[in-house]
């Protein structure tokens, strides 16, 4: 018998890279999609991409609602022969699965902390990881937090020009909008865009580094150890809605640093998770300095697949109680990705042309949807480049 796996998420990339990790690991897998309601008002199940995958056996649709995705998992994922296992793929399903661990736990085995409900999303808070990391010798830009309640706030006297605003919490989500700020003017306008979205929330305000380079890495815990593979460097940003994620980036081994991969090591045992992570840090005048831990799978996850370090495999085995040491653990060469939605939405609106689209395709060591043994999401993913409403939206942003 399969052991069976559930994977939640919004994008389809990302969701893509798991399925495939699994899929081939030998287990059944099933995809919740999260998704939104058309015009109409009906929920919108369109295929996505991923969907077409060959590893996928059921395909379920869920909006953004915590209490419907939980009871779409009772109701539709339960199996009375095994317990489940739940694997995150976006911090909305991370934080549910982790709020509603007791209506759950007897049905599904999932990421956690202590199976405490409601510990990893105290943990999503920035400020405090930020704390955390200062403590253990990790660099971290200074920050302010500015809390607004009613649409009321008030802005420290001490913070410092220029400053970068963002929401403290993780699952407030979404970078767009988020910018530099200069002036308390500037400060007081995202503000009130973060406003628009959430009218009572924490602002994490911390002081402007010039980015030198843009990294991550991802790795598995089981609360006692931790595996880092690798490093992701950044080489190309997506622009518009997809601001902040890798569109092209280089996947390197843990040499040359030992010292940093060990102190985030002692950061992720503080906080006593179990299951796979993802942390974003940054280079600013030769320093590395932390940025955030998400407790869900990165969105160049892949990469790791690629190159032989199964994370996901890795989760779901020690979930079951088998043994991981047989396993790959360490990147040994570095190679080239790119993430081809983010490729394909900088082209539509017009970021990147389409030459430029072409040869990001083209030289690259590592594709996130291009597979030879799984075509199908690519052959999807390539017609959906010549939707003729699409073309002709970006032709007319373009002229316009």
């Amino acid at each position: 018998m399969k052991q069976k796996v559930v994977i939640i998420g919004h994008g389809y990339t990302s969701r893509l890279g798991v399925i495939r990790a699994l899929g081939r690991a030998g287990y059944e897998v099933i995809v919740v999609v999260m998704t939104s309601y058309s015009k109409d008002g009906t929920l919108n199940t369109k295929k996505p991409i991923d969907g077409y995958s060959k590893y996928v056996s059921r395909l379920l649709y869920c909006p953004s609602d915590r209490e419907k995705l939980v009871n779409l998992l009772l109701d539709q994922c339960i199996d009375s022969l095994q317990k489940v296992i739940i694997f995150a793929d976006s911090d909305f399903s991370e934080a549910t699965i982790d709020l509603n661990q007791e209506r759950l736990r007897e049905y599904f085995l999932f990421p956690h902390i202590n199976h405490e409900s409601g510990a990893v999303v105290a943990w999503m808070n920035k400020w405090k990881q930020k704390q955390t990391a200062n403590s253990i010798g990790i660099n971290v830009a200074e920050g302010w937090i500015v809390e607004v309640k009613n649409g009321h706030y008030a802005i420290p006297e001490e913070i410092r020009y220029p400053c970068f605003p963002k929401p403290l919490a993780t699952i407030v989500g979404g970078k767009n909008g988020l910018r530099r700020c200069d002036t308390e003017n500037e400060l007081r306008s995202v503000i009130s865009k973060l406003m628009s979205r959430k009218p009572d929330i924490k602002i994490l305000v911390e002081e402007f580094k010039e980015i030198e380079a843009e990294h991550a890495l991802m790795g598995f815990t089981n609360g006692k150890e931790v595996i880092i593979p690798g490093i992701i460097k950044t080489t190309s940003l997506a622009g518009g809605a997809h601001f902040g994620v890798a569109k092209q980036g280089k996947i390197l081994p843990v040499k040359g640093y030992e010292d940093l991969v060990q102190k985030f090591k002692r950061f992720v045992l503080k906080t006593g998770f179990y299951g796979i992570f993802d942390i974003d840090f940054y280079e600013s005048e030769g320093r590395y300095y932390f940025c955030e831990m998400n407790f869900r799978y990165g969105g160049s996850g892949y990469a790791y697949t690629a190159m032989g370090v199964n994370l996901p495999d890795m989760f779901v085995r020690s979930l079951t109680g088998l043994s991981i040491d047989d396993m790959q653990s360490q990147i040994e060469q570095e190679a080239v990705f790119i993430n081809e939605r983010m490729c394909k939405d900088d082209w539509l609106n017009n970021f990147i042309s389409t030459l430029d689209f072409i040869y990001l395709l083209k030289t690259t060591d590592i594709s996130f949807i291009k597979d030879k043994d799984d075509k199908n999401p690519q052959r999807i993913f390539y017609r959906s480049l010549w939707n003729i409403k699409a073309n002709i939206k970006r032709v007319v942003k373009k002229l316009s």
